[in-house]
């Protein structure tokens, strides 16, 4: 099998401006919404299982542990995936491992040495908690955090100037760029309806499509 190694060094766009790490995304045992943004405003046209379920059997760990895109993945779902992103973080993450930072996994989630502390880490400290994987991060919040995250994307879905402050309810991934008010607002909503009660689980991708679920 032929394969891309993905190593080298951090640029702005990857997770790793932001000392953090891609993290998960998992189907939901209820019906979630699964919307997806383009970088350059809030689209949101595709299926987000849809396109983790087409690159996953192109995604591996080599013998050293480091993430690589199979070259052989075919050219329509490269594009269409954008999949050069995903490529972006693998530097970071990768760089990390031969760091000894992190650590891959046999089911590709990513595990943090206890001696390295993230910036999801860091967010975990006042707000969700998250877990990484290959393809972004999931996200898990009780019911007075999903209350605030819903605030802080209302307001920044009124006014663009709050978007910073929403970000730091997001998982870190959401800091690439991209992420607009009509983004947020769409994204408050859906976990606004979500939560019972109990908080959500907000999954979000490398090109920032969202699932949220309750709890």
């Amino acid at each position: 099998m032929k394969k891309t190694l993905i190593l080298g060094a951090t640029t702005m766009i990857t997770i790793g401006a932001f000392n953090g790490s891609l993290t998960t995304f998992a189907h939901a045992s209820e019906s979630p919404t699964n919307e997806i943004t383009k970088l350059s405003g809030a689209s949101l046209t595709e299926d987000a299982s849809a396109s983790i379920s087409e690159v996953a059997p192109y995604i591996h760990k080599d013998s050293k542990g480091f993430l690589y895109v199979d070259s052989n993945i075919p050219r329509d779902i490269y594009i269409n995936n954008k999949v050069e992103l995903l490529e972006e973080s693998f530097k970071e993450i990768n760089m990390q491992v031969a760091n000894g930072q992190v650590v891959i996994n046999g089911d590709l989630s990513i595990t943090n040495k206890s001696n390295f502390k993230t910036f999801a880490s860091a967010k975990a400290s006042k707000g969700y908690t998250s877990k990484t994987y290959w393809w972004g991060e999931r996200a898990t919040y009780t019911n007075s955090q999903t209350k605030t995250a819903v605030q802080q994307l209302q307001d920044a879905a009124i006014h663009e100037g709050f978007v910073a402050a929403a970000l730091f309810w997001l998982p870190p991934i959401a800091g690439v760029g991209g992420i607009t008010g009509a983004y947020c607002g769409k994204l408050a909503s859906s976990m606004k309806s979500h939560n019972k009660g109990k908080g959500v689980i907000l999954d979000m991708t490398w090109v920032l499509a969202y699932s949220v679920k309750s709890r």
